[in-house]
């Protein structure tokens, strides 16, 4: 049994828009930090328009998360919860 180096075990001829097999693009780090700065700074005003257009015209029975950062929730009335008594 000689040693070396056999057929290589993916195939040779198979091209792919991703690299194919055992990839290693260049500046993939620097790349990959410029597509999250990307979405990043696009999710930023979407969310904070969001934010500002989002309207409930009744309170919420139970606590929501976007209660925290959006001003246009009517304040609860503690005598409509409760019902009659």
């Amino acid at each position: 049994m000689a040693g070396g180096h056999g057929a290589p075990d993916y195939p040779t001829g198979v091209w792919s828009p991703a690299g194919g097999w055992y990839a290693d693009p260049k500046h993939w780090k620097r790349n990959t930090a410029f597509a999250l700065v990307a979405i990043v700074a696009i999710c930023i005003p979407v969310w904070r328009s969001s934010a500002a257009h989002e309207r409930r015209p009744h309170a919420p029975t139970r606590p929501i998360p976007s209660q925290m950062w959006s001003k246009n929730f009517p304040k609860p009335d503690p005598n409509a919860i409760g019902g009659s008594s």
